[in-house]
């Protein structure tokens, strides 16, 4: 092979696998930002007034959308600004509305689920 086409061979060969590493990218960063909540707090949580358990908050749009896990269960929040929220128990059960209440400080309840610690509000 002559040194030219060596060469053109080359960059033929390093172009190609930009090429392709610039079309994975999108991928690995829209992954990337899938995986990650916006922010993620340990809090404690209860249902039913049973016993405080270990729960995490998450959510991607602090304020408007945001969940608590906790023992086998998941639960949903959705608040749209005007003061309406609804919650949803699981991913089988409907949306219902649900209006926030304070029972003690630092301590926050929507229907039978309650989450206690620095809860972010917005």
């Amino acid at each position: 092979m002559t040194k030219g086409l060596h060469v053109i061979h080359l960059l033929a060969r390093l172009i190609h696998r930009s090429v392709l590493g610039l079309a994975l990218m999108p991928v690995a960063i829209s992954d990337a930002v899938v995986a990650e909540p916006a922010l993620t707090l340990t809090l404690e949580c209860r249902q039913h007034q049973q016993a405080w358990h270990t729960c995490r908050f998450d959510s991607e749009v602090p304020g408007a959308e945001w969940q608590l896990a906790f023992e086998n269960q998941t639960v949903r929040f959705q608040h749209d600004g005007s003061g309406t929220m609804r919650m949803q128990m699981g991913d089988q059960t409907p949306w219902t509305p649900v209006r926030a209440r304070w029972v003690a400080e630092r301590t926050l309840c929507w229907n039978e689920v309650c989450a206690r610690g620095e809860i972010p509000l917005d």
